[in-house]
């Protein structure tokens, strides 16, 4: 069998299409790793990392912190720790046993930092202790 240059080329051009789609969609699929999987990049109490966030807040993006303080208010939606630090649970039914005033620790992601309110807020957070 005698493939001509032009077929060679197009069959060439066909396998590394394919090729690079399979590798695009094992990237993109890729399993997210769990909050539990991913390594604390910070630890310490919620004060602490307020004033460290103001300095640069870019680069604590998608970071996971472990932070501890005291609970100032709690909703459906999550808890505020310290008056500035916005947790929502990954199970909310943590929230029942809480109460204002009480000191714990979480392990969260941080998702932002509301300069105007000055607001830290975080999400998929856990309470450790």
């Amino acid at each position: 069998m005698n493939l001509s240059k032009r077929s060679k080329i197009a069959l060439s051009i066909l396998v590394l299409v394919i090729l690079g789609g399979v590798y695009a969609y094992k990237v993109a699929y890729k399993p997210h790793k769990t909050i539990d999987e991913r390594e604390v990049k910070f630890s310490g109490t919620a004060q602490d990392f307020i004033k460290t966030v103001k300095q640069d807040a870019t680069i604590w993006q998608d970071v996971v912190v472990e932070l501890s303080g005291s609970v100032t208010a709690k909703d459906e939606q999550g808890l505020t720790i310290e008056e500035s630090v916005f947790c929502q649970l990954q199970d909310k039914a943590q929230l029942e046993n809480l109460a204002q005033g009480q000191t714990i620790t979480i392990k969260a992601r941080m998702i932002g930092f509301d300069d105007l309110l000055e607001e830290l807020k975080l999400d998929q957070t856990k309470i450790i202790e």
